[in-house]
């Protein structure tokens, strides 16, 4: 025990990366992610479904609930993740490397369809600033639901969190994300009508930038982000996101989808988007991003994503890109640990070959 309180204490130590959800279970295992997860973009706190799937799915199992069954009462739901990195990283020179990447708490509190919803734990030490910085809430809003204790229905939030939009996968490397609608620390504070059931989702997003923590979202604007299930194994989506602030105007466009092959049981998840940045000065510039990943489980408690993306910094400049091929293994060791091999293989512009990658040892601790 006392070994794992000074490793949590090391790890709150560095920088907090965000880790969510894995979409890669929409349609292989569920229609949406309010299947598993009590906030309507996925992520954070697991329903009772939730558990389940998560005992199911790993190696050993183990007792699903926070804290290995800690108890608290009925209108209070908990959860956590901690989440390290080590290993190579390439860019023209081959080193060695280490990131604390997240250490964060949830709690959720209510009771008939009101919720208090908050995420608070630890950041990368701002440059001159004082130590209090490092404790941060990244997300903390208040939402009401339709139908309490249901995965359908209306959703109403308003707080600080992120704007719903795209594949919203775990990885925040991915180009679309980096690059598009959902970056890392892009919370903005926001009011959203949400919709969800197993055949359609809508998403409406109003924001204003945080004038306090520093984040990447300097601008105010809205997010739409829709999605239609057309059967059991395909789904279409559409995204849109307009922010503005003081020197630039930016406007996303973009498509999803999503195929499960059940008979190779694969999940093909696509995203595709047009990013429009405007100067005050007056210069424009045209962007393009996108990702596609396969996902498949080698064997039980082993899922294997290979994915693919490319991104177009300006489609005036001739040859101004850089692609990647990523390779995935996670290994679900129980209900709490998991384990994830994560390499990426990228070629920048105007090289005419691999100039940059990684290959890390991911350990993954859901509290």
């Amino acid at each position: 025990m006392r070994s794992l309180i000074i490793a949590i204490v090391l790890l709150m130590i560095g920088a907090a990366h965000r880790a969510d959800a894995y979409p890669q279970y929409q349609l292989s295992h569920d229609a949406t992610c309010t299947g598993c997860h009590l906030s309507p973009a996925g992520g954070g706190v697991l329903s009772e479904n939730g558990f389940v799937v998560a005992e199911q799915e790993s190696w050993k199992g183990g007792d699903p609930e926070p804290l290995h069954g800690l108890s608290v009462p009925s209108w209070l739901r908990l959860g956590g993740d901690l989440r390290a990195a080590a290993g190579a990283v390439g860019n023209g020179q081959l080193g060695g490397a280490a990131y604390p990447m997240q250490a964060e708490l949830y709690a959720v509190a209510g009771a008939r369809g009101f919720t208090l919803n908050l995420k608070g734990g630890l950041r990368r030490p701002q440059e001159e600033g004082s130590a209090v910085h490092v404790l941060w809430s990244r997300e903390h809003y208040l939402m009401w639901q339709q139908h309490p204790n249901g995965s359908e229905g209306l959703y109403v939030r308003a707080g600080r969190f992120m704007p719903v939009y795209g594949l919203r996968l775990a990885e925040h490397v991915v180009y679309t994300q980096r690059f598009g609608g959902e970056p890392l620390y892009g919370e903005a504070y926001a009011g959203a009508v949400e919709y969800v059931t197993r055949k359609v989702e809508v998403h409406a997003t109003g924001f204003v930038h945080d004038p306090i923590a520093s984040a990447v979202e300097h601008g105010d604007g809205g997010a739409l982000y829709a999605e239609a299930r057309l059967g059991a194994r395909v789904a279409v989506g559409a995204e849109a996101k307009y922010a503005t602030d003081d020197d630039l105007h930016r406007t996303h466009a973009g498509i999803t989808g999503k195929l499960y092959l059940p008979g190779l049981d694969v999940l093909l998840s696509a995203e595709g988007e047009v990013i429009h940045q405007k100067l005050v000065a007056g210069d424009t510039v045209n962007q393009l991003a996108g990702y596609v990943l396969a996902t498949h489980p080698l064997v039980h408690a082993w899922l294997l994503d290979v994915g693919i993306g490319h991104y177009t910094q300006d489609t005036r400049v001739r040859g101004l890109y850089r692609d990647c091929l990523d390779v995935n293994v996670h290994w679900f060791a129980t209900s709490h640990l998991e384990g994830l091999v994560t390499t990426r293989l990228e070629l920048l512009d105007r090289g005419g070959g691999p100039n940059g990658g990684y290959a890390l040892l991911q350990v993954h601790y859901r509290l």
